[in-house]
């Protein structure tokens, strides 16, 4: 007997894994019926499922993170007993909500960043996992950022979180299936890109999967879903972009118009170059983290900011 097919969407924030997730749900892959409702950011839905949402928040917080957090995560963590307790939560989850279901998948933007974790737990599930990486322009991120959060959409807050979303564990999604798929191709051609995933992914289009993509492309896509458009030449051209987010980038770019073969040895021998370069980063990365939680925990502090003062000056006098 195959085995359940998992199909699961990453990529880094802003970068249109929810449309993409509505997209592959129109390709026949279950996603449950405990739906995350759309609202503020995504008015026209997150399509997370609400219980394993509410598990990687609580991954999240048993390794430290936040969404802004920009810290590469110490492979021993992944061994942390709140961890490997939330692992077995997340094997029985999937086994009560989805163990009947021959194809389904979820989305949620830093599984990517967690990976390590969902890899033991589809281990354990003997599932026949694939991934869907969303793409989009680190300039359209930073753009889409702004709107909500000015300081986190600063092209370089923005490029730090993406290069940790996307760089250290990218090398093990290419150890299965995978597709990744460029935003803009798909709102420029959602019917074409969805034929794509299907196609890269095995998954067979039936007149109902064909249909329910019509659906998709003519009335989902429609709602004005892109608010800014950069093409590879603007990331060329740009002089505040992190020369290691664009090199990653035109990488994945070419990997999503099928330029080059997901086993390109040129590909593997830079991304280890880039591996390095983003772990050389690691304390100052750690560091940016400090100075984010302090920054949160003087928000908090009724008496405000100036709470912080005292110790930094005695910091800055080297005492």
């Amino acid at each position: 007997m195959s085995r359940n097919r998992a199909i699961v969407v990453l990529g880094a924030g802003r970068s249109g894994t929810s449309a993409l997730t509505r997209g592959v749900q129109a390709l026949g892959v279950d996603l449950g019926n405990r739906l995350r409702r759309g609202r503020g950011k995504n008015p026209t839905g997150f399509f997370e499922d609400r219980d394993l949402l509410a598990l990687n928040k609580r991954l999240k917080r048993a390794l430290g993170i936040t969404g802004e957090s920009v810290r590469l995560i110490p492979p021993s963590q992944w061994d942390n007993p709140k961890v490997q307790l939330l692992r077995r939560r997340a094997v029985q989850t999937i086994e009560r909500r989805f163990g009947a279901s021959r194809l389904w998948g979820f989305k949620y933007a830093r599984t990517l960043r967690m990976l390590p974790f969902w890899e033991a737990v589809f281990r354990e599930l003997d599932l026949d996992v694939r991934y869907v990486v969303a793409l989009r322009n680190p300039l359209s991120v930073a753009r889409s950022r702004t709107q909500l959060n000015p300081r986190r959409g600063m092209q370089v807050k923005s490029d730090l979180e993406w290069l940790v979303n996307v760089v250290p564990y990218f090398r093990t999604v290419a150890q299965r299936s995978f597709v990744v798929v460029d935003y803009d191709a798909v709102i420029a051609n959602p019917t074409g890109q969805l034929e794509r995933v299907a196609r890269h992914l095995r998954i067979a289009l039936t007149a109902q999967t064909r249909a329910a993509i019509k659906e998709f492309a003519t009335d989902f896509l429609v709602l004005g879903l892109r608010h800014s458009q950069f093409t590879i030449e603007d990331l060329q051209a740009s002089q505040e972009l992190d020369p290691l987010v664009r090199d990653a980038y035109r990488w994945l770019h070419r990997l999503a118009h099928d330029e080059i073969a997901p086993d390109s040895a040129a590909l593997w021998k830079d991304w280890q170059r880039i591996e390095q370069e983003l772990t050389v980063r690691a304390p100052v990365l750690r560091y940016i983290d400090t100075l984010l939680d302090d920054l949160r925990r003087a928000r908090r502090d009724p008496r405000g900011p100036l709470q912080a003062l005292p110790e930094l000056l005695r910091f800055l006098r080297g005492r």
